[in-house]
């Protein structure tokens, strides 16, 4: 959804629909996932100082 600036397939709402979940629940993990990138949005425009180990992916 974030790669894809909010868009969805099709095929993806209808696999979490498969996978049990109901449209309220859809729409709040879409809200979970704006409320997150706004939430660093922020973070990163104040220059909040991170507080936390840093934690590295490996490729």
């Amino acid at each position: 959804m974030v790669r894809d600036r909010g868009t969805v397939a099709d095929e993806q709402l209808a696999a979490a629909r498969c996978a049990g979940l109901s449209d309220g629940q859809i729409v709040e993990v879409i809200a979970h996932v704006a409320l997150n990138v706004f939430t660093n949005y922020l973070a990163t425009a104040a220059r909040v100082d991170i507080d936390w180990p840093l934690v590295r992916h490996a490729d």
